[in-house]
């Protein structure tokens, strides 16, 4: 397999365009997202997303190179990359040499099902990208509309998170919203609020989840700030364990709402 035409070297200001792409300054007045390796590529042309510019190692894997060519036939622009500009743009140990410069999908349009089961997914200060990549996934893998990032939270289009999202973030629309305003836009959709909360003796059964409902995660230790109304949803656990990885335990929520769905 060989790409058409000629692959010109990566310009210095292609370059800088790349990795000013780790900012999240530059990824919101872009509005584009850095995506690195031959599956991420693959997802982000699979969801519909073409690049604006492709950067390939000199001497490509098999892998890469049939997704490059996909790129290339989508109209992306295709640029070679010598091994040490690609370590240099990447944030990954070993530098996969392919990395892309891809528009953000469309973020959430503030639109939910009149009627009928609906998540909603509000994430209040998660920092970490590796969490909000994989809350992302999980949302996508069980149902959830849309999922909305507090102020605080680590950008949906970062690189790490986009990496840990496993390409979620292509097709689950996201969108920034303060905690202040969750609460309206609950009673606007016809949402219940729930926040996870730690298994107390006095709560220790698992939630029951409502059909149309706003879950809301907070931080490991600092939990969910107080909304009112917000019902709380619990996880039970052993007591000899404090707590519970927010992304494991708000994947775990989320699975309880998509199976009380299905049943």
């Amino acid at each position: 397999m060989a790409l058409s035409g000629v692959r010109p070297p990566a310009t210095r200001a292609q370059l800088a365009e790349l990795a000013a792409l780790h900012e999240a300054a530059e990824r919101r007045r872009s509005g584009r997202m850095l995506v690195e390796g031959p599956l991420l590529l693959a997802e982000a042309l699979d969801a519909g997303l073409v690049p604006t510019l492709v950067a390939v190692g000199e001497a490509p894997s098999p892998a890469a190179l049939a997704v490059v060519l996909l790129a290339q036939r989508s109209g992306a622009p295709v640029v070679t990359l010598t091994g040490r500009a690609a370590a240099r743009l990447s944030d990954r140990e070993h530098a996969p040499g392919l990395l892309a410069a891809v528009p953000q999908p469309p973020r959430w349009d503030d639109k939910l099902p009149s009627a009928g089961p609906a998540l909603l997914l509000a994430l209040c200060g998660l920092q970490d990208p590796g969490n909000v990549g994989t809350l992302l996934r999980s949302a996508h893998a069980f149902g959830a509309v849309a999922c909305l990032l507090s102020e605080g939270s680590a950008d949906a289009f970062g690189p790490k998170v986009v990496r840990a999202s496993a390409g979620a973030v292509f097709r689950l629309p996201t969108a920034d919203a303060a905690l202040g305003a969750l609460a309206d836009l609950a009673r606007r959709h016809g949402l219940q609020l729930a926040a996870s909360a730690p298994p107390r003796p006095a709560a220790a059964a698992r939630w029951s989840p409502p059909a149309r409902c706003l879950l809301l995660l907070g931080h490991e230790t600092r939990g969910v700030p107080e909304v009112p109304g917000a019902q709380p949803a619990v996880v039970p656990h052993e007591p000899a364990v404090d707590s519970l990885n927010v992304a494991m335990a708000g994947s775990i929520l989320m699975a309880d709402w998509y199976r009380a769905q299905r049943a």
